[in-house]
């Protein structure tokens, strides 16, 4: 793998480990799904978001303005340990045997690391340069794309938009609300630049939180399917809409985006600018009367300017297909959906993890509102895969985890950002306003808990 052929400054970062011993509070009170517990692993942390667990089952987590805290655990507790000491990383990890993948607000870098000793280089190397490091929404979340042997072969690199409805992202030139895949197999030099990366996805507001599931599940074959997911823009100020149409509407997003493994292919456009997803047509049926009989999932127009014809682009252009390759599955508007993880239960046999038959479904951390009334999100939820279009849930999720009072949130509310499974099956959340890391696992007394 090219990726070895990095250079890396060896000498390590240490900083003494801290201890924080199991039984902590939740900063606020969290509820949790029947079968299930919820516990803090940590606090006081410094806005953790990205997460990855190493062949150690060290957690890895990306804190804003640190660097990468390590976490292992030790009798009747976690200790942390600064590994990367860099307060310009943004949200994006990833691990592939020695080396960490991180972003900035405008590269991507890598590290060389050793899970048995939980030590980084001091300095990373810059592998993607010139990534667009302004605007809104710079959090740059990566994926790394593996072949049929488990091989890194490419990582993939999310952007998102430089204002909140953002014109220029109709362009797949533009760099923005897109993700690009970038080869780690390549023989140019390092670091690669943005600008010449293959756009896989464009469209895709925010595209936060990126999921491979099984090919071909979805899609033909000699494909890779990723699904991400998506934050809509708040539409407060679109002409012809109102306030409280923009407080149910639009709705956020998981899209199906599939991935050539040979070759190139013109990539899909999922609508954004100019498109959004209804969530309630009839959230204000007097002011906003057009859509009050559609269902949930109706693609509709922002009716925004257009740079080429005098007409924006209306409701049957964002219905047609070609255009705009609609939502795979939809989340309540303003939910702020901002991580994605597939359960694959391990064969570990040391009980407490998830449900065995939620195998293969996948989990989705959600941020939480901000310009809701009353807020919502603040919490973790289970969405069954493949997606059904009925469900005997009225959202056609559930909430493993949730902030108790959401009349409270945001303020010192869990906030969950990032998730990763361990072998364990238990699933690792981060929390950034409340600076927690926290578990989800099956309680001991039930009986469907995973055991492997």
């Amino acid at each position: 793998m090219r990726a070895s052929l990095f250079l890396f400054l060896s000498l390590p970062v240490f900083i003494l480990a801290q201890i924080q011993h199991d039984g902590a509070n939740f900063l606020s009170p969290v509820t949790v799904a029947p079968g299930l517990d919820a516990s803090v692993i940590f606090s006081n942390l410094t806005s953790p978001r990205g997460v990855a667990i190493d062949s150690q089952q060290n957690l890895l987590v990306v804190e804003r303005g640190v660097g990468v805290s390590a976490f292992t655990r030790v009798s009747a507790g976690w200790s942390r340990t600064v590994v990367i000491k860099n307060d310009q990383l943004t949200h994006g990890i990833q691990i592939d045997s020695s080396t960490l993948y991180v972003s900035t607000a405008s590269e991507v870098l890598a590290y060389s690391y050793d899970p048995a000793t939980q030590v980084a280089s001091s300095q990373g190397s810059a592998i993607i340069a010139n990534l667009p490091p302004d605007g809104e929404l710079t959090t740059h979340t990566l994926q790394l794309a593996r072949d049929n042997f488990g091989l890194a072969t490419a990582i993939l690199v999310g952007s998102g938009p430089k204002t909140n409805i953002d014109i220029t992202a109709r362009d797949p030139a533009s760099g923005r609300s897109q993700i690009r895949s970038f080869s780690l197999l390549t023989k140019q030099p390092w670091p690669l630049n943005w600008e010449n990366g293959v756009v896989v996805a464009y469209g895709i507001r925010n595209p936060a939180g990126f999921a491979f599931v099984p090919s071909p599940q979805v899609g033909p074959v000699d494909t890779q399917t990723l699904l991400v997911v998506e934050n809509a823009p708040s539409i407060d100020n679109v002409t012809g809409l109102t306030a409280a149409f923009a407080n149910d509407n639009p709705a956020d997003e998981i899209e199906s985006v599939t991935i050539p493994t040979i070759g190139n292919t013109t990539p899909a456009s999922f609508g954004f600018p100019d498109c959004a997803t209804l969530w309630n047509g009839a959230a204000d049926p007097t002011g906003v009367p057009q859509y009050k009989d559609s269902p949930r999932g109706t693609q509709f127009s922002l009716q925004l300017p257009s740079l080429s014809t005098p007409l924006p682009r209306l409701d049957p252009w964002c219905q047609n297909t070609t255009n705009n390759h609609p939502p795979a599955f939809n989340f309540q508007a303003h939910s702020v959906p901002l991580d994605i993880k597939r359960y694959e239960p391990q064969p570990i046999g040391v009980g407490g993890g998830l449900p065995g038959e939620w195998s293969g479904d996948v989990f989705v951390s959600f941020h939480g509102s901000f310009d809701r009334t009353p807020p919502t999100g603040y919490g973790v939820v289970h969405v069954p895969y493949p997606f059904e279009p009925l469900s005997t849930s009225p959202l056609g999720y559930d909430f493993l985890v949730q902030a108790t009072d959401l009349n409270t949130c945001p303020g010192r509310c869990i906030r969950p950002a990032g998730l990763v499974f361990g072998r364990d099956n238990r699933l690792y959340v981060t929390s950034d306003s409340s600076g927690e890391l926290f578990v989800i696992r099956g309680s001991a007394s039930s009986p469907s808990s995973s055991t492997g």
